[in-house]
């Protein structure tokens, strides 16, 4: 079985073991993270469904259609004092996956919500950066009733610029991630590694 397929059996299998619902929203995977959970037999019990937001200034009918959120998307945050533009970047997208990961899980009622945000290449628009990186934000309820917050977030970074190789790795990781904040037991957790 593919390391991503097994991944997201995973996935799935600790959010129905849990009685726990997810949704999505990618922003550099492509819908990957998306379509590997659809892929499991029985996922329909705990996958509302996600969003791919490609471009922030232009999705924002794929960001709930929230304009106050949009409008926090798209400023990114303030430059710091001898922050190079490839990091004020990757630190925008901290705060892009958290906000968003928030905002579903509010508003798709879910238990949790992923969020991935990064630049996967081989073209980057940002100076220096040359290798692809996503940040991963999981956002949830620690008990029922509450408003949702940050569960979890990671910065993964590759080392090349091969935009399928990074979107595969990337996605494997959100399923990691996903096991982890979910509490999938250690067993069944993938462990993945760049390649």
């Amino acid at each position: 079985m593919p390391a991503r397929e097994a991944a997201f059996r995973a996935v799935v299998a600790a959010l129905k073991e849990r009685k726990k619902t997810v949704a999505v929203v990618e922003a550099t995977c492509g819908g990957l993270i998306s379509s590997s959970i659809m892929g499991v037999e029985g996922s329909s019990a705990v996958y509302y469904g996600g969003s791919v937001s490609y471009n922030t200034k232009k999705a924002r009918k794929l960001l709930l259609d929230d304009g106050e959120l949009h409008a926090a998307l798209v400023a990114g945050v303030e430059p710091r004092e001898g922050e190079s533009e490839a990091d004020q970047y990757i630190r925008s997208k901290h705060d892009w996956t958290a906000r968003t990961a928030v905002a579903f899980c509010e508003a798709m009622e879910t238990d949790y919500a992923l969020a991935e945000g990064g630049a996967v290449g081989p073209t980057f628009a940002k100076e220096g950066l040359t290798s692809g990186f996503t940040v991963l934000c999981v956002a949830g309820r620690s008990a029922p009733g509450e408003a949702a917050k940050v569960l979890a977030q990671r910065l993964v970074r590759s080392d090349h610029a091969e935009r399928g190789r990074n979107m595969q790795a990337f996605a494997e990781h959100a399923a990691e991630l996903l096991c982890e904040t979910i509490g999938a037991d250690e067993a069944a957790r993938p462990r993945r590694q760049l390649r």
